[in-house]
């Protein structure tokens, strides 16, 4: 299994600190927290991965290179325009001919957490399987609705507080077939002006494809979104060394 890691964008909630390089790039526990992502996905067992670049590529491509000093071997998909995470995960689509694991990169978590999806898909074998993670305030996250036996029904993008169908958010942590690259290509731009992800998932669930969701404890996983939350991600890394 391969892994795509989503690197492409600025980070623009956290300038100034991405005025000089990506968010991917920002220093946490004394190294970028895509280096972070790279050695979980390594230690899971994973060795090959794409990273999809656009902002500042250079800087991402220039400390990683080829991925020997970290175990891997990367290559580089670049995305033209900075369209969102439907977009973005179509650059990825001719480095890729099985079923692949697809992780945003701007996320810290565990090795238990990729062991957790990536067995759930290969046991169920369903069109996707993504993490779910319970989160206090769901009207700032896209919010996952469950039906039995932990299918995704729907996914609603930051529903009002007494309108969330669950407090589970959708994590950015998938395990995909590559039927995901067809759907991508169908979805237009949300009301956000980006092209969604979680949209072509909702383009799998229209034709009845099994969408499988894994709640992950929220101690696993961390989302980096505002200048602030570098301090606790920091204090969050540093407990798991």
């Amino acid at each position: 299994m391969k892994a795509v890691i989503l690197a492409a964008g600025e980070g623009s909630r956290l300038r100034p600190l991405t005025l000089t390089r990506p968010k991917h790039m920002i220093p946490v526990g004394g190294k970028p927290i895509l280096e972070h992502c790279l050695n979980t996905i390594r230690t899971y067992g994973i060795r090959e991965v794409v990273l999809v670049v656009h902002y500042m590529a250079n800087v991402i491509e220039n400390y990683f290179g080829s991925g020997d000093k970290f175990g891997l071997k990367i290559e580089y998909a670049y995305q033209k325009e900075i369209l969102g995470t439907g977009n973005a995960i179509n650059a990825a689509e001719s480095y890729i001919q099985e079923d692949f694991l697809l992780v945003y990169g701007d996320l810290l978590f565990t090795e238990k957490t990729i062991k957790k999806v990536a067995e759930t898909h290969s046991k169920n074998k369903p069109s996707a399987t993504l993490a779910v993670v319970p989160v206090d305030r769901p009207e700032h996250y896209g919010i996952v609705e469950l039906m039995e036996e932990n299918k995704v029904k729907q996914i609603i993008e930051k529903p009002k507080p007494n309108e969330a169908p669950s407090n589970l958010a959708n994590a950015g942590i998938y395990a995909f077939t590559t039927e995901i690259f067809e759907e991508a290509k169908r979805i237009s731009a949300s009301s956000r002006g980006e092209w969604e992800i979680t949209d072509a998932i909702a383009n799998l669930l229209k034709k009845g494809r099994h969408v499988y969701a894994v709640e992950i404890p929220k101690d696993n996983w961390f989302d980096i979104g505002r200048p602030w939350d570098l301090l606790e991600a920091n204090h969050w890394m540093l407990t798991k060394m």
